[in-house]
């Protein structure tokens, strides 16, 4: 789903449809309105992600061991079974995602514990603590930029920026797979809130909770000409200058 924000930073993904019911914002309504793509949707319109593409097919692979073909069963009906497992892990694993960082954002703002999660929020914390010491953090906060586009940074204070990224199966002690899109989006918010800070990736285990294997971006001038470059061409193809 695409992403997007009015002008003054306020989120705008979804919108009321004719029958008055919420359906997701498209390009067409951010061309009505003067609304901004989000950093991410941009990103993942113009470039591959070879990252979350072999992530998919993985998932697609062990979605058909875990459902063998039936002998009764025709080719099409065992392709749809198998591609709707896919589909359900795949649900489950995005909302997983958005579960946790829903739990960060109400501990950092509240000090409040979910159960089940806190070995998980303690390993994110304290690698918080150790590398950017004690900070003023602004928590889930949007932006629009004059440059037109936006976004919604998981945390971020007057010298670091940070995102948070949920890892199904990073077993403590491995180090996940760092592509550039990360830093690029971290560049990209940076640039959004005002420039000048550090750039921060938590990736967070999911399958070793309390694993947290931290990521800092160090060529920020290289990372945001990566997005401004795919900015520019998601403006051509899109017909639309934001």
């Amino acid at each position: 789903m695409s992403l997007w924000y009015d002008k003054d930073g306020t989120p705008r993904y979804e919108i009321k449809g004719k029958g008055g019911n919420l359906r997701p914002t498209t390009l067409a309504d951010a061309r009505k309105n003067g609304w901004v793509p989000s950093v991410s949707t941009v990103w993942k319109d113009v470039v591959a992600a070879p990252g979350l593409t072999r992530w998919s097919l993985d998932l697609l692979f062990k979605s058909q061991l875990l459902n063998k073909q039936r002998p009764d069963e025709s080719d099409e009906s065992y392709r749809k079974r198998v591609f709707d497992a896919y589909t359900v892990e795949s649900t489950r694993a995005r909302d997983q995602g958005t579960k946790i960082h829903g739990i960060l954002e109400e501990n950092l703002k509240s000090g409040a514990v979910e159960e089940y999660y806190d070995e998980l929020i303690k390993g994110t914390k304290e690698a918080l603590l150790e590398i950017c010491g004690t900070q003023d953090w602004n928590i889930e906060q949007s932006f629009a930029h004059p440059l037109g586009y936006g976004g919604q940074v998981d945390i971020y204070s007057d010298e670091w920026v940070v995102d948070f990224k949920t890892k199904d199966q990073l077993d403590n002690g491995k180090k996940p797979w760092l592509g550039d899109g990360y830093g690029v989006q971290l560049a990209a918010y940076d640039h959004g809130v005002g420039g000048g800070r550090k750039l921060l990736n938590l990736f967070i285990s999911v399958s070793s909770p309390g694993y947290v294997y931290p990521y800092q971006w160090e060529d920020k001038d290289r990372l945001f000409n990566m997005f401004t470059t795919a900015f520019n061409l998601w403006k051509l193809i899109k017909r639309y200058e934001p």
